[in-house]
């Protein structure tokens, strides 16, 4: 493995939580990680999933009990534990290049991350160009020999 291994706590990003629900990374990724890493959300991202796997366009409707594992898997930190942190985080995501979008909507992750002083574990390229470092799945996985 070349450079910094990933972080002893992953701030969990909402799309992971839906890729692993909908087996698209598999529950299963989420429980291998655990066992390495500790992982948090924030109960805004755990609200966004929740969400996003209620959607009836998903062609499939995820299972409760499924869903729920995944769920237990993370813990949601209080949001006042990174609150204070979401300000400057959604001024860092919106001048942020390598997004190109400037899109702030993942603040709250960010000021998790920063808070906890942990990596980030998501799929949106949001977090490219603040400087803090993110994970995708692929290269978690890699970093962690799964």
């Amino acid at each position: 493995m070349n450079g910094r291994p990933p972080s002893d706590t992953l701030v969990i990003d909402a799309n992971i939580l839906v890729t692993a629900v909908l087996g698209r990374i598999g529950p299963d990724v989420l429980l291998r990680v655990a066992q390495t890493r500790c992982l948090v959300t924030t109960p805004e991202a755990e609200h966004e999933a929740r969400r996003v796997l209620r959607d009836p366009r998903l062609g499939r409707p995820a299972t409760d009990l499924v869903a729920e594992a995944a769920f237990a898997i993370a813990a949601v930190q209080a949001a006042e534990y990174y609150e204070e942190l979401k300000a400057d985080a959604r001024r860092c995501l919106t001048e942020a290049v390598a997004s190109a979008n400037g899109s702030a909507a993942d603040a709250h992750v960010l000021a998790l991350a920063w808070a906890a002083d942990a990596d980030i574990w998501s799929h949106d390229r949001d977090f490219g160009g603040t400087g803090w470092p993110s994970w995708s799945t692929r290269n978690l996985r890699r970093a962690l020999g799964l």
